[in-house]
């Protein structure tokens, strides 16, 4: 990964949907701005450990300090972010209304699919390390970052033109989801090749589509963290049951 290019390789890619997406009349263009740079910040923020050793406190094999970097920044974004209210962020347990039936058969659909998965395709014994980092790291803070901070930001600017069954949404969950695709999926190296691969950008991206559905549906990152923790942690940990 090129920890320089690659954060404005993405923005370039997702530009175009945000040019053309269908904005509100009051938009405000500080909050796309914002956006840029948050991209930009947290994806430096994850991927410097990596990149340059001597940042990684943790040195454990997991991304343990990247992550741990993306907490604190996040932390600090939410905290000191006061045009946005936490819970417009989705940081509360408060679901809207009608919602909590359409999450929890979306949970169980999961959850279903994944244990089909792990009996009929794959499943392995992951380390306890693995595991615990699983549940403490990625399925929490990617949920506060993309489906959180990054889907609120853009929900600000752009109109719910979209609707999926009984759930309205703008371009911000195309854009996110696309956004999530690309950062498992695209990498780019140091002489600025690129090099796709379609599975998990496909993959990520669609889960990234649906978890931003939920979040828009509920208001809250409760259900998205609670299908991303099944969707990390089933398959590493079903070799230990069967």
């Amino acid at each position: 990964m090129n920890i320089i290019t690659t954060p404005i390789i993405y923005l370039i890619l997702i530009l175009p949907l945000i040019y053309f997406g269908k904005k509100k009349s009051n938009a405000s263009k500080q909050n796309i701005i914002v956006f840029v740079l948050y991209v930009i910040l947290d994806m430096y923020a994850t991927a410097l450990p990596i990149e340059f050793h001597y940042f990684d406190f943790v040195k454990l094999e997991m991304n343990w300090s990247g992550k741990i970097y993306s907490y604190i920044l996040a932390a600090a974004f939410l905290l000191q972010f006061k045009s946005i209210p936490l819970s417009q962020f989705g940081i509360t347990t408060k679901q809207k209304e009608d919602s909590f039936h359409f999450s929890l058969w979306t949970t169980v659909t999961f959850l279903v699919v994944m244990l089909a998965y792990c009996i009929f395709i794959g499943r392995y014994r992951a380390n306890i390390e693995n595991i615990i980092f699983q549940i403490t790291m990625p399925s929490i803070i990617e949920e506060i970052v993309y489906r959180g901070i990054l889907l609120t930001l853009l929900s600000t600017v752009f109109i719910d033109n979209f609707k999926i069954g009984k759930t309205s949404f703008g371009m911000g969950v195309i854009i996110t989801s696309i956004l999530f695709g690309l950062w498992h999926g695209l990498n780019i190296t140091n002489d600025l090749e690129l090099i796709i691969s379609w599975i998990p950008f496909i993959y990520t991206g669609l889960i990234g589509f649906v978890l931003a559905l939920i979040k828009e549906r509920t208001g809250s990152l409760l259900f998205p963290i609670i299908i991303h923790e099944i969707i990390n942690i089933l398959p590493q940990t079903m070799g230990y049951i069967f």
